[in-house]
């Protein structure tokens, strides 16, 4: 069975590529930012290629004049040159141009809903990764929208989640909006929570002084950077890691150099292998995400490496934390991250009790081959 999948840029740069910028001819780098669709990406196309089907991955790629393909842990990225306007957030030439390339697939998987519009070719599935226009930062995508815009903007996020023959959501909350929104307009989601590799991502007992606290998350204002940086400047006493990237690396150096005199924090990035060694040397991790979330890769990681979490009301971060439970959800609107991570540390049964629990819940409920299976069957059922 051929499988092809429209996925945003997984690679954001590729060294076949050559560009001129101020005159000057600049080859480009290979460069991925990974984050919890990068992962979900890889992890798809793996269960995919094991149960004997073929997959490849396309994507646009600003700035090529012609295709071509790079190959990623035995994967197949076919890179279709893009240059074309997004409306709505949605690219009208990118689903055409896809649907023409993957015409000869036997399914087709559309990575984000709005990725099918404006024709769902089946058949087809698409995924929803987490409702993502409750962001309000930037004013990017619909509050400066006037009611003939929004009632647009709204009519293709919905085609998204009704045309296409099933759509996957990674948590609960998905169905919920969408069901608000338009009653009956969620009839083909099929939840399938994101997960984590519970044999990869273990705890490990502590052999270090003091605490430590991860940021495991891109430095966007979105995912909650502004939230951590908070903390470590009030709280020098505690060492903070923050392991990821910025969609734009000069702002990222720019950030980093900006914080060099704070000694107690740690700027890293690792590629997704190297992820369970970071959570193993943590004490505490903190998901503060803003908007724009479904249920975080991270936050079942840290989860099932026994870490005590810290997290926000956002998305599909409830699915997997109970505020009381097995973590702390604190409204970044009216609380303080900093104080919730000092409250942690100033209650250390609170923190061993916490960790036992996200450890317990990890293996009996998002356990990665819980995701693989409901793939498979899924998969199976279009004839795979």
């Amino acid at each position: 069975m051929k499988i092809a999948i429209l996925t945003t840029p997984f690679y954001q740069d590729c060294k076949e590529v050559t560009r001129t910028i101020n005159g000057e001819k600049v080859k480009g780098t290979d460069r991925i930012i990974f984050g919890g669709a990068e992962r979900y990406l890889v992890d798809l196309c793996e269960t995919i290629i094991g149960m004997n089907h073929e997959v490849t991955v396309y994507q646009p790629f600003y700035g090529a004049d012609k295709p071509f393909t790079k190959e990623y842990k035995g994967i197949t990225f076919f890179m279709i040159p893009s240059n074309t306007y997004w409306e709505y957030h949605t690219c009208t030439d990118l689903n055409w141009r896809f649907n023409e390339y993957a015409a000869i697939a036997d399914l087709r998987i559309y990575f984000a809903t709005y990725l099918s519009y404006p024709n769902a070719l089946s058949p087809c599935i698409a995924i929803s990764h987490g409702i993502y226009w409750d962001n309000i930062q930037g004013n990017r995508i619909i509050n400066n929208f006037n009611d003939e815009q929004r009632k647009e903007f709204f009519k293709r996020q919905l085609y998204g989640f009704t045309a296409p023959d099933v759509v996957v959501s990674v948590d609960s909350n998905v169905r919920k909006v969408i069901q608000a929104i338009e009653p009956g307009a969620e009839r083909k989601i099929q939840i399938n929570y994101n997960y984590v590799d519970t044999k990869k991502f273990t705890p490990k007992e502590k052999t270090w002084e003091g605490i430590n606290v991860i940021f495991p998350r891109r430095m966007t204002a979105l995912r909650g950077s502004t939230e951590i940086t908070k903390a470590f400047i009030k709280y020098p006493q505690y060492n903070f890691t923050l392991v990821g990237q910025a969609q734009d690396e000069l702002a990222e150096l720019q950030y980093i150099n900006g914080n060099k005199e704070h000694t107690n924090v740690t700027f890293t990035h690792k590629e997704m292998d190297d992820m369970p060694e970071m959570y193993q040397n943590a004490d505490i991790s903190v998901v503060p995400t803003m908007a724009s979330e479904g249920l975080s890769l991270s936050l079942l990681e840290s989860m099932a490496c026994g870490l005590p979490i810290i997290t926000t009301p956002v998305g599909g971060l409830g699915d997997a934390v109970i505020h009381g439970y097995n973590g702390l959800i604190y409204e970044p609107n009216h609380e303080d991250l900093g104080e919730q991570i000092d409250y942690l540390v100033k209650n250390p049964d609170t923190m061993q009790k916490f960790a036992k629990r996200n450890r317990e819940i990890a293996v009996e409920c998002f356990d990665i081959e819980i995701w693989r299976e409901k793939w498979r069957k899924l998969i199976r059922s279009f004839g795979g």
